[in-house]
């Protein structure tokens, strides 16, 4: 037993336990909407049926939310896209507020957003408004604020290493009465907010319209919407996944849903590309580097697995942005990007601390490139000096020992 208490620790110093990787789920049973499955916290279970935000293939898709008639001439669009990246979102949020002192900042038409990317992405949404309420949250919230690590407990009752309840409160703090208001007034006006999860079922990325959700008329509907971002940022096997009964085909189905950055890093703000009017500007913020810096790997099974997955959520990454760089090709938007510097230094995030020490220098350097406004790439990763990868035909290693 003491073994396995040391392992465990171990694997959360490294942070190896934040693997995307469901652990002891639960719960995966069909429900009738009228006698849903007993839950001992309502809070976490959506109790009435509603449509899917996905549809299985073969299926008859939903029908569509009721929209905004378009104008007559369409103009081009203000987009930004923030990825995933618990260890960057300082950064990220640091650029949002530096833009906004610079005086440049658009008001976005579309912003779609990855797990903590989901967080600011719903404050960016709204404005600079949110500016001080988001770098309130950046610069003082802290691990305890957001998750409580009960292995023993919580492995046996929910399948997880810890549970959510400290987020669950953050978030009726933070997306109050004003903030859900001021959501619904921007979706009214025909702007959007798209949020990425993952259906633990099925594997697959689910987007949701999340000012649709506010917008729903439902008594309920400002706890669905932070359901929504709770499980936006509820990584398997550290948080519990949150439960949704969805209707397919006149018959409820619950369905389990987490932290979407095990299947995408970067959500596109247009599709079709003919609903994208040309001249346009897609802003991506990226919360991690698009390389890592070369590190010894001591002689260790874990130690060589925690790279390997790092280099899993770096090259995903990477091919997001690489595909948001040609849809704007395709669709005449001007593309740009800015991702954590490559000669940042900073500790890594674990589960026993999730959010980085160093989040207020973090959130400073951020500052400073949001508020230069001249720090903007246009090419896809791979495209710069240094970033090429080229075929070696073996004189490398001639007169190696």
């Amino acid at each position: 037993m003491g073994s396995v208490i040391r392992l465990l620790a171990f694997l959360a110093r490294s942070g190896v336990l934040l693997l995307p990787f469901g652990v002891g789920l639960i719960g995966c049973s069909v429900c009738p909407c009228a006698n849903p499955a007993p839950t001992e916290d309502a809070t976490v279970l959506t109790r009435t049926c509603y449509r899917p935000a996905e549809t299985p293939p073969g299926e008859a898709a939903p029908a569509p939310l009721p929209m905004p008639a378009p104008a007559s001439t369409p103009r081009p669009m203000q987009m930004l896209a923030l990825s995933g990246g618990v260890a960057g979102a300082p950064f990220t949020a640091g650029v949002l507020v530096g833009w906004s002192a610079l005086g440049t900042r658009p008001e976005f038409d579309r912003v779609t957003g990855i797990s903590s990317g989901s967080l600011i992405g719903a404050f960016a949404f709204l404005g600079p408004k949110y500016d001080l309420r988001l770098q309130h949250l950046i610069l003082t919230v802290k691990t305890d604020d957001l998750f409580k690590f009960r292995p023993v407990e919580c492995m046996l009752r929910h399948g997880a290493f810890g549970t959510a309840k400290p987020a669950e409160r953050l978030f009726r703090h933070i997306y109050d009465d004003e903030f859900m208001a001021d959501l619904r007034q921007a979706h009214a006006a025909g702007r959007r907010f798209f949020v990425g999860t993952m259906n633990l079922e099925t594997r697959r990325l689910v987007v949701w319209d999340v000012g649709a959700v506010a917008s729903s008329g439902r008594p309920d509907a400002d706890d669905r919407v932070r359901k929504v971002l709770l499980a936006a940022v509820s990584w398997p096997g550290a948080f519990p996944p949150v439960a949704f009964d969805v209707e397919i085909d006149g018959h409820c189905h619950r369905e389990e849903h987490c932290d979407a950055g095990s299947v995408a890093m970067a959500l596109p703000p247009f599709a079709p590309l003919d609903d994208c009017p040309p001249g346009g500007d897609l802003y991506v913020l990226t919360s991690r580097k698009l390389y890592s810096e070369p590190v010894r790997v001591p002689k260790s099974a874990i130690c060589r697995l925690k790279p390997s997955v790092t280099a899993i959520f770096e090259a995903l990454t990477r091919a997001d942005i690489a595909r948001l760089h040609s849809l704007c090709l395709l669709g005449g938007t001007r593309f740009h990007l800015l991702a954590v510097p490559q000669d940042y230094r900073g500790e890594p995030p674990s589960l026993t601390n999730l959010y980085p020490k160093q989040a207020r220098q973090l959130f400073e350097t951020g500052y400073r490139y949001g508020a230069r406004g001249s720090c903007w790439r246009t090419t896809s990763p791979g495209e710069e000096p240094g970033e090429e990868s080229k075929p070696r035909d073996g004189s490398e290693i001639q007169g190696c020992p």
